[in-house]
C-alpha cells in the first residue's frame, strides 16, 4: 500500500481588498453569467475554486483598469501581494471600425450601454469581426485572445491569483458592462456619433 504525499494547508495572510458579492449562479444578468461560463470554460478546476475563495475573502487588494489592460495586487501567503495583469486582445483596424460602425448603426444599443445595460446583440457584432467579447476565445494553437501574468511563484497560468482577480473584475462588468467593451478597446466616447 502506497502512502500518499500529504501537502502542508496552506492560508493567506489576511486582506481587506475587494470582496467578491456573487455566489456561483447568482449573477443577475447575462452578461455576468457569459463571464462566468467563459472562465469555466478555460478548464481552471482545482484554480477556479481557490480562486473563488481568494475573490471572497477580498484577497485582491486593488485593481486597476486602463484600457485593455488589468493590473492588480492579490494577497497571498507572502508579505506582499502578487502583481496581476490581465491584457485583452483589441480589434483593430478595419476590425475595430466595423465594430464601432455597427454599435452606433443603433441608437438605443448606444443607449443602452450608456445606461449600463448590454444588449445580447453585442456578442453577435465582435465574433463577426473575429473576436470573443469574453475571456477565452482561441486565435490559434496555444495562443489566447487574453494574456495573464502573475508574480507569484506558481508555474502554472493562469494561477489562483489570476483566477481571483477575473473574479472580481466580472463583478465590475456585471455593474459596468461598458468595462467589457473598454477591455476590447471601445470606449463609451466611440459609441456617440460625432456628426
Amino acid at each position: 500500500m502506497s502512502k500518499s504525499k500529504r501537502y502542508p494547508i496552506r492560508v493567506p495572510r489576511y486582506a481587506t481588498g475587494i470582496r467578491m458579492q456573487e455566489t456561483r449562479g447568482g449573477a443577475r444578468c447575462w452578461w455576468a453569467r457569459r463571464w462566468s461560463e467563459a472562465l469555466e470554460a478555460m478548464g481552471l478546476k482545482g484554480r477556479m475554486g481557490r480562486g473563488r475563495d481568494y475573490a471572497v475573502r477580498g484577497q485582491v487588494v486593488s485593481m486597476e483598469i486602463e484600457g485593455c489592460r488589468v493590473a492588480a495586487k492579490v494577497q497571498g501567503m507572502r508579505e506582499a501581494p502578487y502583481a496581476v495583469t490581465l491584457d485583452f486582445r483589441a480589434p483593430a483596424g478595419e476590425a475595430r471600425e466595423a465594430i464601432v460602425e455597427a454599435l452606433r448603426r443603433e441608437p438605443i444599443t448606444a443607449a443602452r450601454i450608456l445606461a449600463d445595460d448590454l444588449p445580447a446583440e453585442v456578442e453577435g457584432i465582435f465574433r463577426r469581426q473575429g473576436f470573443d467579447l469574453f475571456p477565452g476565445g482561441k486565435l490559434g494553437p496555444g495562443k489566447y485572445d487574453m494574456t495573464s501574468a502573475c508574480s507569484c511563484p506558481d508555474y502554472a497560468n493562469p494561477c489562483k491569483h489570476v483566477v481571483a482577480a477575473l473574479l472580481v473584475l466580472g463583478e465590475e462588468i456585471a455593474r459596468r458592462p461598458a468595462t467589457l467593451l473598454a477591455l476590447r478597446g471601445i470606449m463609451l466616447e466611440d459609441l456617440v456619433d460625432e456628426d
